[in-house]
């Protein structure tokens, strides 16, 4: 139950930062949903990285961060039908660079996310010998 309560507050707060975002506008190009996308991998690398090699997370803010916040806070969905409605307009290229850039970016941002964590790993492990 706690973890069902954990992931409701993730998504709660995942769905209405994304719905904050969505509400900017940039003409054509779908860079609001490009933009979560991309965020949304790079802290999906963070967390990751930080839970598999460097801090004890426990299993509720796992699923708090993870399931909730950003499989909340990301649009697959929204994703798909951005593409078609710029095929269906007629926006071929943009149609065909969006999900392009959206990988390559997603990709890019989570590996900056997982170098980060252990970056930050590093520098904590530091300072706690300092402190010995």
């Amino acid at each position: 139950m706690k973890n069902i309560i954990a992931i409701s507050i993730g998504a709660f707060f995942g769905a209405v930062c994304r719905f904050a975002i969505s509400r900017l506008n940039f003409g054509s190009f779908p860079l609001t949903t490009l933009f979560v996308n991309v965020l949304g991998s790079f802290i999906l690398g963070l967390i990751t990285e930080i839970i598999l090699e460097h801090i004890r997370m426990t299993e509720t803010l796992r699923h708090m961060i993870i399931t909730g916040f950003i499989s909340s806070f990301t649009t697959f969905s929204s994703f798909i039908l951005e593409i078609i409605e710029l095929l269906i307009r007629g926006e071929i290229t943009i149609a065909i660079l969006y999900p392009i850039s959206s990988i390559l970016l997603g990709l890019l941002a989570f590996i900056l996310g997982v170098r980060m964590a252990g970056v930050i790993s590093v520098k904590q492990r530091k300072e706690e010998c300092e402190l010995i």
